[in-house]
């Protein structure tokens, strides 16, 4: 698809300016507004031709599978329209068709009916106890069914036990494989169900070699878009003026009431390296001020048990304002109780332990604006869409271009400070280095 050259465009009826190709959404996020390729009904539409008559396919109980087959597009293309949908309000989810429901209650019916083959229910149960999560295990054991569904065959069947030779089982695995990927166009959707294959044919002992001797559909590779953003990046002056504007009571964000909030998540966010969840359950009672260590839950770790996190923190201004909020009996560090999650639930340790309601979202959302709009106002680097886009997420890769500028370059001790597993993860896709560091390192080597 083309970026579009209009400057303005009426989306579901309301008006919306386009700035540099962009246009912002009802709930704050910035979209590129495009020109669609593909035809609705034989004729050429606009984007917001394309929106609403997605929207409309959605509101008659269709899946986005269904809208993809109609349309002649893959299901992740289906999947951020609807995502702009949402950002406009423009969908009634309740309102949708009863069929709708049925049908999704039927897939999950297909998924439980598997489960019920003792063979399938122990692979499930070994995950589990294993300290897999519960909500990546429903994932697997869903997108097993869809392959098999495809395939019209039993998740025993998928193993090709009849091949006694191994690389011939692997090799007709991989023929089942390819089918399924016809079906499932899109790759991060194939990558799941590729995923939980792998997980379910090595239960049942089909070994997979790594590499490149690994069957190219049974591949644990990720996704191609994974790592395109170790350049998002802010510079030290532009972290310096964003600084400014979180600690300004005159700032004119958005929610002014959440400034003081916004404030934390930004200073902690970016000292630390953590999460959004790491972030908002964050208690007092676990901030040592003697030792300047704050412990956190990164729940993306529980399943390699890497949840608990000791976060050493640098910054005076952030001790500062931590230590405040212990002497007048704060219990988080991020708002009051049960403001942007309940408090009972703060301590656990994994995330199908947290529910959270409509007004923790919404009041996360506010956050989630204010950052936006510091984030506009800086420019610079901040202006990248990435920013407006995963406001919470952006503060974890400015916190990698931030350690990592004042330690020159060093990736162990950036990794161990920010809690990044490995330091390939944290250069592929947090910390790219930028030309201009590259060629003083250069310059200073070559001369020594």
């Amino acid at each position: 698809m083309a970026i579009s050259q209009e400057t303005e465009v009426i989306i579901f009826g309301q008006k919306v300016e386009v700035v540099d190709g962009y246009f912002f959404a009802t709930n704050g996020e910035s979209f590129k507004l495009l020109t669609p390729r593909k035809k609705v009904k034989g004729r050429h539409v606009n984007m917001p031709q394309m929106l609403e008559s997605i929207r409309d396919m959605f509101q008659e109980g269709k899946t986005g599978s269904q809208i993809a087959s109609l349309l002649d597009m893959d299901s992740d293309t289906i999947g951020k329209y609807k995502k702009i949908i949402m950002a406009f309000n423009a969908l009634d989810e309740s309102a949708i068709v009863k069929d709708r429901e049925d049908q999704a209650e039927f897939r999950n019916e297909q998924t439980a009916k598997m489960l019920s083959r003792p063979e399938v229910n122990a692979w499930h149960t070994d995950l589990i106890e294993n300290g897999k999560n519960k909500k990546t295990t429903r994932n697997h054991a869903a997108c097993l069914n869809h392959a098999c569904q495809i395939l019209k065959i039993s998740p025993m069947a998928l193993c090709q036990k009849a091949e006694t030779d191994h690389q011939a089982q692997l090799k007709a695995i991989n023929r089942l494989m390819l089918e399924v990927s016809k079906v499932v166009t899109s790759e991060s959707s194939f990558y799941q169900i590729r995923m939980a294959v792998r997980s379910w044919i090595q239960y049942n002992g089909v070994g997979i070699p790594r590499g490149n001797l690994c069957p190219k559909y049974l591949s644990g590779k990720i996704v191609s878009t994974h790592g395109n953003a170790d350049l998002v990046r802010a510079d030290m002056d532009e972290i310096a003026r964003a600084n400014e504007l979180v600690e300004d009571p005159k700032s004119k964000m958005p929610f002014p009431t959440r400034r003081q909030d916004t404030e934390m998540v930004w200073k902690f966010g970016v000292q630390t390296a953590s999460r959004e969840g790491a972030i908002f359950s964050a208690l007092i009672e676990n901030w040592n001020s003697a030792t300047k260590i704050f412990q956190t839950i990164e729940r993306k770790l529980t399943h390699i048990g890497g949840e608990i996190q000791k976060k050493r923190i640098f910054c005076n201004d952030l001790i500062r304002l931590i230590n405040e909020r212990k002497a007048a009996g704060k219990k988080c560090l991020v708002g009051e109780i049960d403001e942007y999650m309940s408090f009972n639930e703060m301590a656990k340790k994994s995330s199908d332990e947290i529910h959270l309601k409509e007004k923790h979202q919404q009041a996360k959302r506010e956050i989630a604006q204010n950052l936006r709009w510091v984030y506009e106002q800086v420019g610079g680097n901040m202006a990248d869409p990435y920013f407006t886009k995963k406001p919470f997420h952006s503060l974890r890769h400015v916190a990698a271009q931030y350690w990592l500028l004042k330690s020159n370059f060093d990736y162990g001790f950036t990794a161990l400070l920010g809690g990044w597993n490995t330091i390939d993860e944290l250069k592929t896709s947090y910390g790219g280095m930028p030309p201009e560091v590259f060629e003083k390192k250069y310059q200073k080597y070559i001369e020594d």
